[in-house]
């Protein structure tokens, strides 16, 4: 029986598209470009005409931007919650964005055909626009999502590790914030422990390192493999897999951003923390806590 539609191969690298004098762009870049004007159409739409009282779109940026303000004051105070929230919220507002724009429709399923194939299946010219058996898997979408492209994932997570280091210097200094990770001073100064701590910096380094490939990796491998998921269980079971499979991949693109954001302003709190003034004993703990609960009532109340 000869099969009315084939599966579309599954390409880990973005098509290239046309070019821009030397360069290259991409079905990910497009949709890159595609997400960040709609980003900023979405907080032009909700800010141009302010109310008191919002509604609308405006109401939807307010909470929004209200939701990412609390949680970076949940986690660094709010203090340094003001230094760190325009990353984080540029980080999932975009990665959002990004994300989302897998699951419309008509991405990945409009492009046009790639002359290549044809040419390798000896393949006329199709009769229609819609394409059906041996022309059914020889398209080449105009638009992917950015983040399922390891090259705008790497960038992004190349950024959280820098700006880390950045801040890490400027609020503890150049000297604390190197003996975090070469801390030549316990190897003279703690005994027996000394090695092990200077050891403990010199895998902090690596640590460091490593969160470039975790950052970049988990972002591409989840959001990647749900437009996988979703080409292949719309080629076995058109009518239903959406059905099912859309609300996982919103739920998806919601959990990756903010994990992406939460993970950097974790990091970003801890490059900023000082290792030779943290608590010794009990008390001094208990102390630090007591501080920290009548800071938070002084805000609450103010």
């Amino acid at each position: 029986m000869y099969p009315l539609w084939q599966l579309q191969p599954i390409s880990i690298p973005p098509e290239v598209l046309f070019n821009i004098g030397p360069i290259p762009v991409t079905n990910t870049l497009l949709g890159t470009w595609i997400s960040s004007i709609a980003l900023l159409v979405f907080f032009f739409i909700g800010t141009r005409r302010r109310e008191m009282i919002p509604s609308g779109m405006q109401n939807a940026v307010e909470w929004l931007i209200e939701y990412l303000l609390n949680l970076t004051e949940g986690v660094s105070g709010k203090v340094k919650a003001r230094k760190f929230f325009p990353l984080v919220a540029t980080f999932f507002i975009f990665i959002l964005f990004c994300n989302l724009l897998d699951v419309l429709p008509g991405v990945e399923t409009f492009g046009w055909i790639s002359k290549a194939a044809i040419q390798a299946k000896h393949l006329g010219t199709p009769a229609s626009i819609f394409l059906f058996g041996d022309y059914s898997n020889i398209l080449v979408p105009w638009v992917r999502a950015g983040t399922s492209d390891l090259n705008l994932t790497l960038a992004m997570a190349l950024v959280s590790v820098i700006v880390t280091q950045v801040f890490g210097f400027i609020t503890l200094g150049a000297k604390e914030h190197l003996s975090k990770y070469f801390n030549f001073k316990a190897l003279f100064t703690h005994g027996f422990q000394g090695p092990i701590e200077f050891f403990v910096g010199i895998i902090e380094v690596i640590t460091e390192l490593s969160r470039i490939l975790s950052f970049s990796f988990r972002l591409f491998g989840n959001i990647f493999a749900g437009s996988a998921v979703l080409a292949v269980f719309a080629f076995i079971a058109p009518f239903f897999a959406n059905i099912i499979f859309i609300p996982l991949e919103l739920f998806i693109a919601f959990v990756q951003a903010l994990i992406f954001a939460l993970l950097t302003l974790v990091f970003l709190e801890i490059g900023t923390t000082s290792h030779e003034h943290e608590a010794e004993t009990e008390e001094e703990a208990e102390a630090q806590y007591l501080r920290h609960e009548a800071e938070k009532e002084a805000v609450t109340a103010g």
